[in-house]
């Protein structure tokens, strides 16, 4: 029963671990102690995502290897998340964070399966998207959560360029906080001391472009926390990681902004986009080689 019980926490934390493009449990508890620190209310919620999104992919009895390396977890924390961020919680917001992980897994697992490109956070996005989708054609809004942006106070720009930096590496997770960045960027440097490095440059590259965007974007860390999972999955490449992941960053943040400028929720999707394009952009050079 004990070693039973460890395996399952063993399979969540890595749950919360592949959100960084991580495999370790250590590093998903200082995510969830992350999560923790910001907020207990999405913390729990992450954790019911992720544990309806593993017990869907049980369904399928293909799934085992998977599921244990938190394959099937990561979208489904991610959708918990999102409803604790644009939902008020209710019984309705319960609801809509079991169907969006169910979906979410279905959607990892065709990626999975039939997928000719990698699915990344996509799962996560589509979910979300529809969730909104659905909350917008409804007249009640399904309960979802409606605020003014929170007004900044000045300070010095050395203040205000870390902890944008800070929550750069928070808002992967949805979480504009600093403290939760740093635990964050601890989890990653446990498992990986390359991604650590990686993840800072993907934190760092976006402040370039800091004096042409409204504050309030780089200051919430808006600007570079699709960059952050760009250079991270770019430097487990083989060739040229560094190229990759400056090409993919510089893409991601552009996305962002037009997504921003469009008045759309992105998510994720700069990211995945991003990684997307660099991906078949360098498939179709191999091909020519």
């Amino acid at each position: 029963m004990i070693s039973f019980l460890y395996k399952e926490l063993v399979t969540l934390l890595r749950g919360f671990s592949q959100v960084f493009l991580v495999k370790n449990a250590l590093s998903g508890a200082l995510i969830l102690a992350g999560l923790c620190c910001n907020s207990w209310q999405q913390a729990l919620l992450a954790l019911l995502g992720c544990l309806v999104s593993r017990s869907v992919a049980s369904l399928w009895r293909d799934t085992a290897e998977e599921i244990e390396e938190g394959l099937y977890g990561f979208n489904g924390t991610l959708v918990g998340i999102a409803i604790g961020v644009f939902w008020e919680i209710s019984w309705v917001a319960v609801l809509l964070l079991i169907v969006g992980a169910a979906l979410s897994t279905w959607l990892e697992r065709s990626f999975l399966r039939r997928g000719h490109i990698p699915g990344l956070t996509a799962p996560f996005i589509l979910a979300v998207w529809l969730l909104l989708l659905a909350s917008l054609l409804d007249p009640q809004g399904l309960g979802r959560r409606v605020g003014a942006p929170a007004l900044l106070e000045p300070q010095a720009w050395w203040a205000m360029l870390g902890v944008a930096f800070g929550e750069s590496l928070g808002q992967v997770m949805l979480q504009p906080s600093l403290l939760a960045g740093i635990l964050f960027m601890l989890a990653l440097l446990y498992d990986s001391r390359r991604k650590a490095l990686y993840a800072l440059l993907g934190a760092l590259l976006p402040m370039l472009v800091v004096p042409l965007v409204p504050e309030v974007v780089w200051r919430e860390g808006l600007l570079g926390y699709n960059a952050v999972l760009c250079a991270i999955y770019w430097s487990g490449s083989r060739e040229q990681p560094l190229l990759r992941a400056v090409i993919a960053v510089v893409l991601s943040v552009a996305l962002e902004l037009l997504a921003l400028r469009l008045g759309i929720v992105p998510l994720t999707a700069p990211f995945v986009l991003a990684v997307w394009i660099v991906w078949l952009a360098t498939r179709r050079l191999e091909r020519r080689r």
